[in-house]
């Protein structure tokens, strides 16, 4: 087995590309020494490209160290083709990993990819871009520019950033002025928040949503119409606490395509955590199955069992 790993040297856990490395051969060498590992330490702007060498190298799996922002580069990359994904979590909140049942511990991880099996999952794209968790326009965005420049100024890691940005980007309170279409739903609002996620998210329960499937072949669609700060906070809080049908501030649907126009305006776009700015309208697909990702034969699931199914 020829596996080439790709690890991000701008991910939140890599502080040395030379231990990193090290580390991943180390836990493939452990699982099965016979097998053929070929390290590289990538900058993030290069993932996608390498992706494809690796691929068209026709290696059994292109294996990528990193997070969320890493998964969806790689993805864009390996979406439509053979050669699947496998998935090492190494970055700061691993969201795609954990919603597949992944395991963290990396010599588990390596063990999925070695003793796995190659099952099909969707991801989505916007304007070309692809995505393996969500997208979003509003306060989100907005909130991790400001993280990532707080970041630079003081030198913090991403999860120390965070309460400032948050707290700067609830006295801004940035609304817009969109057209939101999924399907047959339309809404002319404006918002502080549109999310768009990569299968069917399920906010009943509360918290973040959860992914039980990432091969429904559908968009999961999260209008906020709540237009101050108060209102917009005590709608997060029920959402978070009792899921979104316990406030009228938050509308949801499930779509295959979404179109989001802001009248031809530029917009910040969060896409897994990365923040890009694309000019509307946007046009939102799924692509049902189109990935090919590395995961346990027994069923996804990390070691407290099945978390998301993925097939049949």
């Amino acid at each position: 087995m020829r596996i080439t790993v790709l690890v991000n040297a701008g991910a939140g856990s890599v502080d040395d590309g030379g231990d990193e490395a090290d580390s991943i051969e180390a836990a493939f060498a452990a699982v099965d020494p016979s097998v053929e590992v070929d390290v590289r330490v990538v900058a993030p702007e290069r993932m996608a490209d390498e992706a494809r060498s690796a691929a068209a190298a026709r290696v059994d799996a292109v294996v990528v160290a990193g997070g969320d922002g890493t998964l969806g580069a790689v993805a864009g990359a390996l979406a439509g083709g053979v050669v699947p994904m496998g998935v090492l979590a190494r970055g700061t909140f691993n969201h795609f990993a954990g919603d597949l049942g992944l395991p963290e511990d990396l010599e588990e991880a390596a063990r999925v990819v070695v003793e796995g099996e190659t099952r099909p999952v969707d991801v989505a794209e916007v304007e070309g871009r692809t995505f393996v968790n969500n997208a979003s326009l509003g306060v989100y965005p907005v909130m991790v520019s400001l993280r990532d420049r707080v970041r630079e100024e003081r030198g913090w890691g991403k999860v120390r950033a965070v309460p400032v940005a948050a707290a700067r980007v609830v006295r801004r309170f940035p609304t817009r002025r969109m057209r939101v279409t999924a399907g047959d739903r339309r809404w002319d609002v404006r918002t502080p928040l549109v999310f768009v996620g990569n299968s069917r998210y399920d906010f009943s329960s509360g918290g973040r949503g959860e992914r039980r499937n990432l091969d429904d072949g559908v968009l999961s669609v999260v209008v906020a119409s709540a237009r101050s700060r108060r209102r917009l906070l005590t709608a997060a809080l029920a959402t978070l606490a009792r899921g979104a049908e316990s406030t009228d501030a938050i509308e949801t649907a499930e779509a295959t395509e979404v179109t989001i126009d802001v009248h031809g305006h530029r917009v910040l776009v969060g896409i897994d955590g990365e923040v890009v700015e694309l000019r509307t309208p946007l046009r939102f697909r799924s692509r049902p199955g189109a990935l090919p990702v590395r995961l346990p034969r027994q069923g996804v699931g990390g070691p407290d069992g099945a978390r998301t199914r993925v097939g049949p």
